[in-house]
This record gives structure tokens, sequence and C-alpha cells, in this order.
């Protein structure tokens, strides 16, 4: 086999065994050097709200983007979103804020935010809550997915 080939195949392996984690989604790496992680947003408190989110690390900037889609929202409501520490089960303390998620007449809603740094590898999820002004119910979490190491 020629090194370079053999490179590749261990490479592979380190990243394999870093990302398969639970219910983690697909993390691949760009020619750019930028990390991208797909994540399923699974519905919780028999919501019917699901999704996917995409996190995307750029390590020439710093940078990190995630672009939050989910549908079987409540057309025209709103939603907070956020990175939290730990798993869907645990919901730690809030990373980062998320931009509020406008379901559109059809009920699917979408928000991409960018921020300084990086989530890739910690043990965090993103979730979608209920949403502002609805009293006691407005924390409820709608959809929750993990990102990494939970």
């Amino acid at each position: 086999m020629k090194p370079r080939f053999l490179a590749v195949l261990a490479i592979s392996a380190l990243l394999a065994g870093g990302i398969a984690v639970g219910p983690v989604g697909a993390m691949t790496r760009s020619h750019a050097g930028m990390t991208t992680l797909h994540v399923t947003l699974r519905q919780q408190a028999f919501s019917g709200v699901t999704g996917t989110a995409t996190v995307t690390y750029d390590p020439a900037t710093k940078m990190t983007t995630v672009k939050v889609t989910v549908k079987n929202l409540e057309p025209g409501s709103s939603h907070p979103a956020h990175i939290h520490a730990g798993k869907c089960t645990t919901n730690g303390p809030v990373l980062e804020p998320l931009t509020t998620i406008k379901a559109d007449k059809n009920g699917t809603g979408v928000s991409t935010t960018t921020f300084s740094g990086s989530v890739m590898n910690k043990a965090a999820h993103i979730n979608v809550h209920m949403g502002p002004g609805l009293a006691l119910t407005e924390y409820t979490v709608l959809a929750c997915g993990e990102l990494g190491k939970a």
C-alpha cells in the first residue's frame, strides 16, 4: 500500500474513534480544513417537532456556523434555540445562544448563527424551546440533538 493511503486510513480511524458516540451525526472535513457535523434533532415532550442542524467550524477564522432547520412547528411561532452542555437528558448550562427560529406558514423554521470558537467534540447538544411568552411552558424543549462526547 502507498504511504498516503495508509495515512488516510490512520486519520480516518482516529476521527471515527472521536465521533462515534451515541446518536451523534456524521462529521466530515473539507479540503480547506473546515469541520462539519450533521446532527439529527429528535422530538421531545411528544411535540412532533423534528429537524436537523449543520455545525461547521472554520479553523482559519476560528468561527462556528450553526444552521438549524425544524418542521412541524405552529405556523408563525417563534422558538429560542441554544447549544447546551451535556446530553439532551441532562440539559446543562447554555454554551451558545442561537438565533431565534421563526416558523413559516407551513410550520418550518430555519435559523443560522455564527459565533467565535468551537463546540466540536464537546459534550453538548442543540435544543429548540417552545417559545417566549408562553408562561410556564416557554422553556419546554421541543427538539434536541447531541453534538459530541456527551
